[in-house]
């Protein structure tokens, strides 16, 4: 694993909105900066729309702690701060941002074609495992679990979520599910994983759910890509 980088005191997430919503909404006000400072249990952070979602009288919304919680893993899965809650910055939250509204739309998209698989717990506790391994084990993950109040229900619906997204693009857009043996090893033996320097023998299970994630995250970024011009993402100033 890559070594630990020192932890960054930076603001909240209703602040680095507050940055992101020039890119997202391009109409944010000089003195949301302040307003998003202020401290509350929770809030509507984020929302939005698209086709996929319904339209415009059918947003989805992200709360600030959700997004909180995401943008931690983030910047755990970015550098490997094992045991710390995940100093997060802004582009960990647009990041989160980016990656919750695609996982959405993908998973919407599972649901109207198609049922969730037999195996899906399965699925889901696999895809939980990948979690905690990227963001540097169960410690650290339970860290950002606690650092925002987020239950482990909410960390299901969170793990169901993302495991329809990567049953729809597994389905419809690309095989990402279950690498071949040979991908296996001309991805170790060739790109950069957290993996190097030990035998693919004796971290076979954990390389392929890492190599799955990978693959997902890459999906999930071209696909809202393609979609700019349909989606519509609008950050909530703090007060709204």
């Amino acid at each position: 694993m890559r070594a630990a980088r020192r932890a960054v005191v930076v603001p909240s997430v209703g602040t680095c909105l507050v940055a992101l919503a020039l890119a997202f909404a391009g109409d944010a006000r000089a003195d949301e900066a302040a307003q998003a400072d202020r401290a509350s249990v929770d809030r509507i952070a984020v929302r939005f729309w698209s086709p996929e979602t319904g339209g415009t009288s059918r947003p989805r919304f992200i709360t600030e702690r959700e997004l909180a919680f995401e943008a931690r893993l983030e910047a755990l899965g970015e550098d490997s701060n094992f045991g710390n809650a995940g100093a997060y910055q802004e582009r960990h939250v647009r990041a989160a941002t980016e990656r919750r509204v695609s996982e959405e739309l993908l998973a919407t998209l599972m649901i109207e074609h198609g049922t969730d698989p037999r195996d899906m717990p399965a699925l889901v506790t696999r895809a939980r495992a990948a979690m905690v391994d990227r963001v540097g084990g169960p410690a650290a993950f339970a860290a950002a679990m606690a650092a925002e109040g987020i239950d482990e229900g909410e960390v299901g619906d969170f793990l169901r979520r993302q495991v329809r997204a990567a049953i729809y693009v597994d389905r419809s857009i690309t095989p990402i599910l279950r690498p071949t043996e040979e991908e296996l090893r001309e991805v170790f033996r060739t790109d950069a994983h957290p993996y190097k320097g030990m035998k693919l023998d004796d971290v076979r299970e954990r390389f392929q759910r890492w190599l799955v994630g990978e693959r997902l995250r890459q999906a999930e970024s071209g696909f809202l890509q393609a979609a700019r011009t349909r989606v519509k993402i609008v950050t909530v100033p703090a007060g709204k």
